[in-house]
């Protein structure tokens, strides 16, 4: 069938995106298999690389700290995740009302978006701090506030001893005050960006929708739930997904605010490969834990699709 076509027109699709997949072959391609070849090796600087075989993932899956770590990792995403869906989606409501001067807040929303992590991190440390602006205001109420980044005592335990119930260990535990302060960060800087996804989403409802509905005495909530909510389902796939995987590689955070204490009670997965790698040197090793910690972004990547899909289908 093409033989009738000439060889420059038929070249002239695969010129378009040579450059592309030039690009796709460098910054990806080539890091994965180097990076699949020094998880196969016992390797560091100073030495040349020593084959090991799947020696680096049989010591992953032996180590505690990286079982701690991943622990970690996971909670902080069941933290974020929902939060970020939740509160930009609200964000989005917010800005898309028909508002007097609503302008002025759509862009002061971004804000956080485009602060760099490092100056956002430095200015939250010093809200954290035990002599910081938020204890200062918990101290206007009476209320001792806690040391945010440094503090292991769980969120619902702390809460519950707040109203005088003793509550020190077991299911109470789980988030830490520390790894919950480092996920607040987080949603504050991201949701802005999801803001604008479920933005795009709102704006392509047809307003006849939301016009029939009221003339048939629906009200705002009704409106929202059983119109604007099924009608963003795509966006909230796209919202899910993206921030799925944000979560999982989180490290500036950490590495600005934390540095992964206390007890490793804020070390995610992205941070511990940095530590790794560039802190002890363990290239090979640092390389196994890259690989297994794209295996979990997969994973939860393929979930996202497969519920937020099955749903989209009903």
């Amino acid at each position: 069938m093409n033989k009738g076509i000439p060889f420059r027109q038929r070249a002239t699709p695969y010129a378009f995106i040579a450059p592309g997949l030039l690009l796709l072959a460098t910054f990806f391609t080539y890091p994965l298999l180097d990076t699949f070849w020094l998880s196969l090796h016992r390797y560091n600087i100073f030495h040349p690389p020593v084959w090991v075989g799947l020696d680096n993932f049989r010591r992953a899956f032996g180590d505690e700290l990286f079982w701690r770590v991943t622990a970690n990792t996971l909670l902080y995403a069941a933290m974020v995740v929902p939060a970020l869906v939740v509160v930009s989606f609200i964000l989005a409501l917010l800005v898309n009302a028909t508002i007097r001067g609503i302008r002025i807040f759509r862009t002061a929303y971004y804000i956080p978006v485009v602060t760099s992590i490092v100056v956002a991190g430095i200015a939250w440390k010093w809200l954290y701090n035990s002599d910081g602006l938020i204890n200062a205001l918990l101290r206007g109420f009476g209320i001792a506030g806690p040391s945010w980044l440094a503090d292991t005592r769980g969120v619902p335990a702390a809460l519950l001893n707040f109203i005088g119930l003793e509550v020190t260990s077991g299911w109470f535990s789980e988030p830490c005050i520390a790894l919950a302060s480092v996920a607040m960060v987080t949603i504050w800087k991201a949701s802005p960006y999801y803001m604008i996804i479920y933005l795009a989403g709102l704006q392509g409802i047809p307003p006849q929708l939301e016009e029939a509905a009221r003339v048939d005495g629906a009200g705002w909530w009704r409106i929202v739930r059983h119109i604007t909510i099924p009608s963003i389902q795509p966006y909230t796939l796209v919202v899910s997904i993206i921030a799925t995987i944000g979560a999982l590689r989180t490290f500036g955070e950490v590495y600005v605010m934390t540095s992964g204490g206390p007890f490793h009670r804020t070390n995610l997965l992205a941070y511990y490969i940095y530590t790794l790698g560039f802190k002890y040197l363990e290239v090979g090793y640092a390389a196994a834990v890259s690989l297994l910690l794209l295996v979990l972004i997969l994973v939860f990547a393929i979930i996202n699709f497969r519920v937020a899909g099955g749903d989209a289908d009903k």
